[in-house]
């Protein structure tokens, strides 16, 4: 078979098995795949995405959270991480990746965390300053631009009162890469109105454009490996609603890009028992643990409308950020289900979460069944104590804007009235497992490095063990990052593949 340059295909539809050759096959089309496969594929190579998901136009989607999790996210919604708590761990499966699904939030990576990657981790390219032209880069391509306040709606507009009473320094609008949004409030359930930047709008119709191909329904099984150099990828088109294999579909090709993610990529290599000699594949997952607070007003607020997350600030002292945060009444009723009887209470609530860059570190092993994966992850008394400090000025912001009372979320409690009541709530000896902690963003589990005694990946992305298997997704980051991680995600795949192409394609 040709490539099919220029053409996005699923491949659950092809009527035989099929073998394509291509300088690069980029397996994964999240942020880390799209912007190492546009950047290779712009540089005269010809590219083949293998993706999992399907391809999903505005038009097929639907506002509800129970279609979205049986077609949009990886595992059918269920994916976790079990330790000392239970944690929710969302990530996407379609073209687009988790961008399709997320909040679109874009931060550049903290210049204290780049310098981390280089005096630590040998990492020499992490520097800011030398990354301002990659980062603005794919600024632009995907859209990132600061939410406009005819956006935000009451909820953002209410944290932003509070940060304006408390005179909190450096609080403001979160840069999205949103530039079409309309204030729905359904970024999880992908956009409906096409007005968010997800990379399947951007990266990857430009790669198209420049001849790559992508195959949908792919499901890429095993890395071919001769000599021990990585030669092309076998893979099978697969029914995205009854995940069985159908044809087999063979790309050679002179490298291979593993870009599935900091869950599926060290899956994947673990279970073909590839690229770990040092023990070190699946290891130093990190992920951004999260809580979740309201404030109830007096006025309607209908959180609901507006950009889901429009307005943050940075808890002082700490690696961790305050975000606002919306979601559909039937999420709210389950997750405060204090204030679900009468529902009409849903209306009067305003959220924010403290997400922080953890300290705490976890694993990943392979599931029970190919697409599964099993992640293990204890946090541990530093996060909880940052986890802690967020709620309190959360509750603080909320407070200072006229809240009447707060919920924390932590299971078994009660409204507050006044942050003395909060403070006597946050000195129990609280289980922890009894705050509805959840996690997003996994990341660092085939860490980059300069020494092969503890990275998976070199500074360049190129496995240790096999030559020519370049990993270019959020698994190589050595360590957690405090903030939103797609923008670091596309700008060091990005930078990755432009390592590679100086190394010879």
């Amino acid at each position: 078979m040709e490539i099919p340059r220029g053409q996005l295909l699923r491949a659950d539809s092809f009527e035989a098995d099929e073998t394509l050759r291509c300088d690069v096959v980029v397996i994964g089309t999240g942020a880390g795949g799209a912007a190492a496969g546009m950047r290779l594929a712009e540089a005269g190579l010809s590219v083949v995405f293998l993706e999992e998901g399907r391809k999903w136009e505005a038009h097929e989607l639907s506002n509800k959270q129970s279609w979205a999790v049986r077609n949009l996210y990886a595992e059918r919604g269920t994916s976790l991480a079990l330790g000392n708590i239970f944690l929710p761990m969302p990530r996407g499966k379609a073209v687009g990746g988790t961008t399709l699904i997320n909040s679109g939030i874009c931060f550049r990576t903290p210049d204290f965390v780049l310098k981390r990657w280089r005096e630590q981790y040998g990492v020499a390219w992490a520097d800011l300053d030398g990354l301002a032209p990659t980062f603005q880069t794919i600024e632009d391509a995907v859209g990132a631009v600061r939410t406009d306040e005819s956006v935000w709606r009451r909820h953002n507009e209410l944290f932003r009162d509070g940060c304006v009473a408390l005179k909190l320094e450096g609080h403001q609008a979160i840069v999205r890469n949103a530039p079409g949004c309309v204030g729905c409030g359904l970024c999880q359930v992908g956009c409906p109105v096409g007005g968010k930047g997800s990379v399947d709008r951007n990266l990857i119709p430009r790669a198209l454009a420049a001849g790559a191909a992508v195959l949908s329904c792919a499901r890429a099984t095993k890395v071919l490996v001769e000599n021990g150099v990585a030669v092309g990828v076998e893979a099978y088109g697969v029914d995205p609603v009854l995940e069985q294999r159908k044809r087999r579909i063979e790309v050679r090709a002179k490298k291979v890009f593993l870009c599935a993610g900091a869950v599926s990529t060290p899956s994947f290599l673990l279970r073909q028992k590839l690229a770990n000699s040092n023990g070190r594949v699946g290891k130093n997952l990190h992920v951004h643990t999260a809580l979740g607070v309201v404030g109830k007003f007096d006025e309607v607020v209908d959180g609901w409308h507006g950009a889901v997350q429009g307005y943050f600030v940075r808890l002082p002292g700490e690696n961790a950020v305050l975000e606002t945060f919306s979601a559909s009444p039937d999420i709210y009723s389950v997750q405060y289900e204090v204030y679900s009887k009468p529902m009409r209470q849903l209306r009067h609530l305003a959220a924010c979460g403290v997400m922080i860059g953890d300290t705490a570190e976890g694993t990943v092993s392979p599931g029970a069944n190919e697409p599964r994966s099993f992640v293990s992850y204890d946090t541990n008394a530093e996060d909880v104590r940052v986890i802690k400090k967020g709620i309190r000025q959360i509750s603080a912001i909320y407070f200072a804007a006229g809240a009447t009372e707060v919920h924390t979320g932590f299971s078994r409690s009660s409204p507050l009235k006044s942050l003395a009541e909060l403070d006597a709530l946050l000195a129990e000896p609280r289980p922890w497992d009894q705050m509805n902690i959840y996690a997003s963003h996994p990341m660092s589990s085939c860490a980059m490095g300069a020494d092969k005694a503890w990275s998976v990946v070199k500074p360049d992305g190129e496995t240790w063990d096999v030559k020519n298997l370049v990993i270019a997704d959020a698994s190589v980051f050595p360590t957690s990052l405090g903030v939103n991680p797609q923008i670091t995600v596309m700008t060091v795949a990005s930078t990755i593949a432009q390592l590679q192409l100086k190394a010879g394609g």
